[in-house]
Parts: structure tokens; sequence; C-alpha cells
């Protein structure tokens, strides 16, 4: 075969290659180069041992890499029958004559106008960049980096971005999130489940609710959204919390038609007229708030939550049904609620933050 040394070549091939491999031995490249040439003989010797086939021996002492193989075959070949082993050696990558094109004047005039450019418009690099290249800036072009990564280097071994980062970690270290202060106080939302991104046999829609304080997680699914079917997830919410010991006093939806009806009537003022998911949750003694418009932040918790959705399916291959959707959620949700470990909980599960609070 082509990539495959004759048998009479073969013994010699192996003494050459052992004698060369004991005079390179101090090599840096070494043991790499050691292990592809031994696979390759490997190989080459089981071929006429054994009947077997070239591709069940790639993947057995090249483990599957048939380009590897090829470029190695190729290039032990070419060095044996060239009498010059030394092609085999691995070449350094390092470029070897360095190019120092840009003057240290021209590193600080692009630094410079970076950290003015942050100030005044908060660009980032990859804008400052782009507008560098098609000459928004009066700076010429022969000063600029070719290379974004030239770029990034250029900025952060500047002194200003050490002082940036520091300043943007104390903002965030004086920001306290956003907590409330008893249990009960909910969110609701709707998760689009479609055959495109999910393993299911056809759209659904789960219906979620998170309890803000303690993090404990429940959810429905449906075929479809409506009000009658948002009620229905409510009642088996209000029992699944209730069993926990947890008695719901506030939900709070988006504008979703299911939940509220909006008159726009008025263009700088909006009513909400009370639909009957409203009238069920006020018989109930529960509070309902919706969101502003186009501002999901405000239901935060459970549109966080639904990130998840994009993991949980990841090796499923079956398609699920419905009630085999649900009991693959119901798993999810036990594990949530029971035994993953939340930072925004100090490393603690919801189910004992729950208990800590209904022992106080």
């Amino acid at each position: 075969m082509k990539y495959i040394i004759s048998q009479a070549d073969l013994a010699d091939l192996k003494a050459k290659v052992q004698s060369w491999l004991s005079a390179n031995c101090r090599n840096p490249y070494y043991y790499k180069t050691k292990k592809r040439i031994t696979a390759y003989l490997n190989l080459c010797t089981y071929f006429y041992i054994e009947e077997t086939t070239l591709t069940k021996l790639i993947k057995k002492y090249f483990k599957n890499a048939t380009k590897t193989f090829y470029r190695w075959a190729q290039k032990i070949m070419t060095a044996y029958y060239s009498d010059n082993l030394n092609l085999l050696l691995f070449k350094t990558t390092k470029p070897q004559n360095l190019n120092y094109q840009y003057s240290l004047n021209s590193r600080k005039k692009v630094c410079d106008l970076y950290f003015d450019y942050k100030n005044l418009q908060a660009g980032g690099m990859w804008s400052l960049f782009n507008n560098l290249k098609i000459g928004f800036h009066d700076v010429e072009n022969s000063k600029i980096p070719k290379n974004i990564k030239t770029f990034y280097r250029w900025i952060k071994s500047d002194f200003r971005w050490k002082e940036l980062k520091q300043q943007i970690k104390q903002t965030k270290r004086n920001f306290k999130r956003y907590e409330v202060s008893e249990i009960g106080l909910l969110q609701m939302d709707a998760k689009i489940i479609t055959t495109l991104n999910f393993p299911v046999d056809k759209k659904y829609y789960i219906y979620d609710f998170i309890d803000e304080m303690t993090r404990i997680v429940f959810g429905y699914v449906y075929d479809s959204l409506g009000t009658n079917n948002a009620v229905n997830a409510v009642q088996r919410a209000m029992k699944d919390f209730n069993e926990l010991g947890i008695t719901s006093k506030r939900l709070r939806t988006d504008n979703a038609p299911e939940f509220t009806t909006t008159n726009w009537s008025n263009k700088k003022t909006y009513k909400v007229k009370e639909r009957p998911f409203t009238t069920f949750l006020s018989r109930n003694r529960i509070v309902h708030e919706t969101t502003p418009i186009r501002s999901p932040q405000s239901n935060g918790k459970i549109e966080r939550f639904h990130q998840h959705y994009t993991k949980l399916f990841y090796v499923k291959d079956k398609k699920l049904n419905q009630n085999e959707l649900q009991h693959y959620l119901n798993k999810y949700y036990y594990f949530y609620n029971f035994e993953r470990r939340h930072s925004s909980l100090n490393t603690k599960n919801p189910f004992q933050i729950l208990q800590k609070l209904l022992t106080k």
C-alpha cells in the first residue's frame, strides 16, 4: 500500500530509527517524536501479521486520527528513502526573527486613544479597533496593529487597564443583590419547548414557578398557552408549595394575554383590565403583580432559571411526549430543590434555606 512501508524494508527501518532515536534522546521533542514513530512501526508490523483492515489499525494505534497517520506515514517514508531521518524532528513554531514594526510612541498613542474612548463613549476594544481600521480616528494606518490580539495585548499591559478593572470590581462589590424578606413571593413565566431545540414529539409549554427567597422551583407541562392552563398551573403550584410549608402570597408575571389585558388606547398611560387569572388569584388571597413592559429583568430569577433547559436535554435522544417530559422535569426539579448547591444561597440547597426559615 501507498502509506505502508514494504515488508522487506521494515526491519531496516526499525534498526535505523532505533539508532537515530538514541542519538537524539536529548531533543525537547524526543518523546513526542518517538510516540508517533513507534505507533507507525507497530501498525506496519501487525498489518503484515494480522488479517485486518488499515482502518482498524489506525483506530488502534492512532486513536482514529486518520489525518495524523497519513501525515506521519508520508513523513517517515520520505525520511527513510532519502536517508535523512532528521526530517522527523519537530520544528518550533516560535519566530526566529522578531519584527518590531511598531514604536513605543505608536503603542502609547493607541492606548491613550482607547482610554479616552472608554471614558467619553464607553466603547470597547473591538469597536475602537475596527474604527481605527477604517480611518475613523486620526491615527496613521502604519501605526495600527494589524492583528486584534496585538491590540488587546497593548491595552492590557497598560497600567490604566489594571486601574479600570479594579474600579469595576469595586463597583460590583458595592452592588447588593436584590432579595426579598419573606417566603411565598413567587415569580411565574412560560417556557416554550420546540422540536427544533429539544427532544420532544411536538411543541410544549412549561409554566414555571420560583420562590424568590428560597429558590424552590416547580414547573408544569401543557400543550398550549391560555388562561385555563395558567390557572391550572397556579393551582398545582399552590398545592406543591403548601406541601413544603410555603403559602403563596404574591405572584409576579409578565404581561402575556393569559395573565392580563392591556388597554393601549391612551399612548401616555395604559390600564390593565382584570382577567379570570387575576380574579382567581384574588379569590385565593394572592396579590397579582405584573412586570413593566419590556423589562424581563423584573422577573429575573425565573428568567435565569429557564437558561438551564438548554443544557438539560443535551444527551437525550428519545422523543418525549407530554407525560414523559413532565416526569423527566420532575426529576430535575427534585435535584434543583433538594440537592443542587446554589452560590446565591451560600452553597446551600433551597430546601436547607427553607428549613432554616421555617424553624425561626
